[in-house]
């Protein structure tokens, strides 16, 4: 494994049609440096990334920030790693992450036209 997912920082409930931020804490476990790169996905949608990959020194961690908007239901966000081998992308670390969607009910206010006097 060179590319471990060693967090995936995102809300836990968010209210649909609300933008939700995802970050992906990525560290190259490899002795050389490495490109790496994070997909990610909830319900078959691609969650879009600022970056498509980046060159990361042994040992180091970055973060990939991707975003999408909630949709009117709960769901589970799996984050994908990969590095580069020199000839191609190899998957190598998955996590997931739940996110449920807020309901607002509507609230009953005391407000009572009684309560309003004109002068």
């Amino acid at each position: 494994m060179y590319a471990d997912i060693t967090k995936i920082d995102a809300p836990s409930s968010v209210q649909a049609g609300e933008q939700v931020i995802v970050d992906v804490s990525l560290k190259n476990t490899s002795d050389s440096d490495r490109y790496l790169s994070v997909t990610a996905v909830f319900d078959s949608t691609s969650i879009p990334f600022q970056f498509d990959y980046l060159l990361v020194a042994p040992s180091q961690t970055v973060v990939f920030r991707g975003w999408f908007v909630m949709p009117s239901k709960s769901v589970k966000v799996t984050a994908y790693s990969r590095y580069w081998d020199g000839s191609s992308w190899i998957q190598d670390d998955r996590t997931t992450k739940d996110i449920d969607v807020v309901v607002l009910t509507p609230q009953i206010s005391d407000f009572k036209i009684a309560d309003f006097n004109k002068v």
